[in-house]
């Protein structure tokens, strides 16, 4: 029963009812439910940043109880990882992008409707936003790692815990109505039919790209043989399910860690790796996000973005990377800042883009959980070479 009731499920559901039934409900519903959706996503966008400083914050204190040397290499393998995958996604699309744009211009359907209005139009004032927040984070989880605060580092993690909990018991489970109300407006509006035409291209693309990379990566990780590639992916597909099923990464660590152990032979590093990585190397976003956001680039701006400034947002794409915690949806909402002021997203945009990253989640989520997999046996693999292990 779970799975029927899961956010994908119920996406789903909600996006066959407004293509089936959404043009017999009334204008004042649609307005009623944008309203909503309108108001929701605000309070949302005010609780981003404190998401981003206490998780990043978080992140660095808990990485300072590890072995230093350990820890650094880690980091950077998984830095690395973040960011090439995501330069992948740039080439593919380079490749593939006219493959899947819509014929149709969504800005001449936007004209042709008449548009949907918030029956209520406010904005919560701020004092930073999601940029100054990572800065911030960055420099006094640092600081902190040298300096104990006892009492400090409790407020952090005290703040990320209500943090959690405010994601999961509020916004998690109003996510639907959320994408009702902005469902039924674009669908008021005429843009449905093109954005399903749209992004089931992106879909396919996105995941013969997480097929194709992984294979490659456990292929790399085996030192380049077919058939230790195909038992390390077979030890490691359990925790693909798992991860898949209950669209966590943390829910799969158990799994993850055995097949670490079964790959690597090396108990303490799967022990110390996974969780970390669980939560900070995010192969399946690194391939999800750049490709629906270059896709919703075209669709709404007509173009892609330029290789430079492509490359300012993988820098800071993968710095917030190690904001992202196991709950669901997590690295769509940290990414919103980022995507924002790096690719000029507007607020239909996002709204775009996020409808369509959780119903991608489970997938996303699966392919992250198997990226881990593949690093850990490379890190292994780093580890003996500078004689850290044996």
């Amino acid at each position: 029963m779970k799975r029927f009731f899961s956010i994908p499920a119920q996406l789903t559901a909600i996006i066959l009812a407004v293509l089936l039934f959404g043009g017999m409900v009334p204008t004042s519903f649609i307005q009623g439910s944008y309203t909503f959706s309108s108001i929701f996503k605000e309070f949302l966008g005010a609780l981003l940043p404190f998401m981003v400083f206490f998780f990043v914050v978080t992140g660095i204190l808990s990485f300072r109880k590890n072995a230093p040397l350990v820890l650094g290499i880690m980091l950077s393998c998984i830095f690395i990882s973040n960011a090439f995958v995501a330069l992948v996604s740039y080439v593919t699309m380079m490749l593939f992008g006219s493959q899947v744009v819509c014929d149709t211009a969504l800005t001449s359907l936007v004209v042709q409707a008449e548009p949907i209005h918030s029956l209520i139009s406010f904005s919560i004032p701020l004092p930073f936003n999601g940029i100054h927040a990572l800065i911030a984070a960055l420099v006094v989880g640092i600081v902190c790692s040298f300096v104990s605060v006892p009492w400090l580092e409790r407020f952090f993690l005290f703040g990320k815990k209500w943090i959690e909990y405010c994601v999961s018991y509020l916004f998690i489970p109003l996510l639907p109505l959320y994408i009702l109300g902005f469902l039924l407006k674009i669908r008021a509006e005429g843009m449905f039919v093109c954005l399903l035409e749209q992004y089931g291209t992106a879909f396919m693309l996105i995941i013969a790209l997480q097929v194709v990379y992984l294979s490659w990566l456990y292929f790399v990780a085996s030192g380049f043989s077919i058939g230790a590639a195909w038992e390390a992916i077979k030890n490691a597909f359990p925790s693909y399910i798992t991860a898949f099923s209950t669209m966590s990464s943390a829910a799969a660590i158990p799994v993850s860690i055995k097949a670490a152990e079964e790959n690597t032979g090396n108990r303490e590093l799967a022990s110390v790796a996974m969780p970390i990585m669980a939560n900070v190397h995010l192969l399946g976003d690194s391939i999800v996000t750049p490709i629906l956001a270059m896709v919703t680039m075209t669709v709404f701006l007509g173009i892609l973005p330029g290789f430079m400034q492509y490359l300012s947002f993988v820098f800071y794409f993968c710095m917030t990377m190690f904001a992202v915690s196991g709950i669901p949806g997590g690295g769509i909402l940290v990414m919103i800042p980022i995507l924002k002021s790096q690719l000029g997203f507007t607020g239909e945009m996002v709204n775009v883009i996020m409808t369509i990253y959780f119903l991608l989640d489970a997938f996303g989520t699966g392919a992250n959980v198997m990226g881990d997999g593949a690093l850990v046996m490379i890190v292994n693999k780093v580890l003996k070479r500078v004689g850290v292990t044996n």
